[in-house]
């Protein structure tokens, strides 16, 4: 088979377009990269399935199309996914197609010959990635039976569960959501190993679940990832052992890049953890008083004026993401309805 000359295909690289074309092309481009990186961590899966069709309809239009692909990959390996079987699955055969279509990209004949398989193969893993991402997010463990309304809800947690006056935190708001008692035991400043010592107090009080949220001063007090994740998981078992279950918050460290790369959906993952995405508190941060475009809504404002930490707008708001974990976690174990009355 003959291999055309180069230029004869669009992405080539030999084509000569206009440059006002050309500089709308890479502004595109750009704009949709950041718009991908700035993605939450819980539209994944979507900001996987934009870039696989625009890969698509390259590949229906007969190009090479392995730009989206590398850039796709490029987000993943930036944004440090977390690195579970579907998303290595999906790394795989990114690269593999990248490479095979960058190979032959003055051969249209070929690629056309294997396209049907190289539109299905991308979009049944991009399935599988899909499914183990809510898997991940719902605990599938045979959970506590004899939910009742007097069920002890224990929140332990740094400054975003401590609330800071005149707000008292999501936990406060969490009570008047659930017919259960919702106890507070969070403290401003927190990292995990102070956290883990307080499990003794927590456990006293007999909870039926904990809901812990603490990890962000861990990075900022410069903690490493692996003595987080330890104490985390230490945390996970002794409310296991105590007879609790567990709801776990991921802590955004970062819009763009996180340096703990998704500590909490691997412990999720690997735990079987209910998971509160971390798009409980990045939306309110966007909600900030001080930077748009929270700044131009001031009355639908999230956060206090120190632009950290949750008014009583943005506590409900994240108590309304715990009450949902909470009837998800006891739906598990037939008590659905004791789990929404009073909301």
């Amino acid at each position: 088979m003959a291999y055309q000359t180069k230029g004869t295909q669009p992405d080539g690289g030999g084509v000569d377009v206009g440059p006002m074309r050309r500089i709308g092309r890479i502004l595109a481009i750009g704009g949709f990269l950041s718009l991908t990186l700035l993605s939450f961590p819980s539209m994944t899966p979507w900001m996987i399935a934009a870039w696989l069709l625009v890969y698509s309809v390259l590949v229906m239009k007969g190009r090479p199309a392995w730009v989206p692909l590398a850039l796709c990959l490029a987000v993943l390996v930036v944004r440090l996914v977390p690195r579970t079987p579907a998303m290595l699955t999906l790394g795989a055969v990114l690269l593999y197609l990248i490479a095979v279509r960058f190979h032959w990209r003055y051969m249209p004949a070929r690629l056309l010959s294997w396209r049907p398989l190289m539109l299905v193969v991308p979009w049944l893993v991009w399935g599988a990635v899909f499914w183990e991402h809510e898997a991940i997010e719902d605990c599938g463990r045979p959970t506590f039976q004899g939910w009742k309304d007097t069920s002890v809800i224990v929140c332990i947690g740094d400054s975003l569960t401590d609330g800071m006056l005149p707000d008292r935190g999501y936990p406060d708001a969490l009570s008047q959501m659930l017919p259960n008692p919702v106890i507070n035991e969070g403290v401003s400043g927190i990292a995990t190993r102070q956290a883990l010592d307080m499990m003794p107090r927590v456990m006293k009080h007999g909870p039926a679940i904990v809901v812990i949220e603490v990890g962000g001063h861990d990075f900022l007090k410069g903690y490493s990832r692996a003595s987080t994740k330890a104490n985390l998981v230490r945390m996970i078992d002794l409310s296991r052992e105590g007879g609790a279950e567990v709801i776990l918050m991921e802590i955004p460290r970062g819009f763009m890049i996180d340096p703990f790369a998704s500590l909490e959906r691997e412990i999720a993952y690997e735990k079987d953890v209910q998971l509160v995405d971390d798009t409980w508190l990045r939306q309110i941060v966007l909600m900030s008083p001080i930077a748009p475009p929270g700044m131009w809504m001031p009355e639908s404002s999230r956060l206090s004026d120190d632009g950290i930490h949750s008014n009583p707008k943005g506590s409900r708001e994240i108590a309304e993401r715990v009450a949902e974990a909470v009837g998800q976690l006891v739906a598990a174990s037939g008590g659905a309805e004791a789990a929404g009355t009073g909301r």
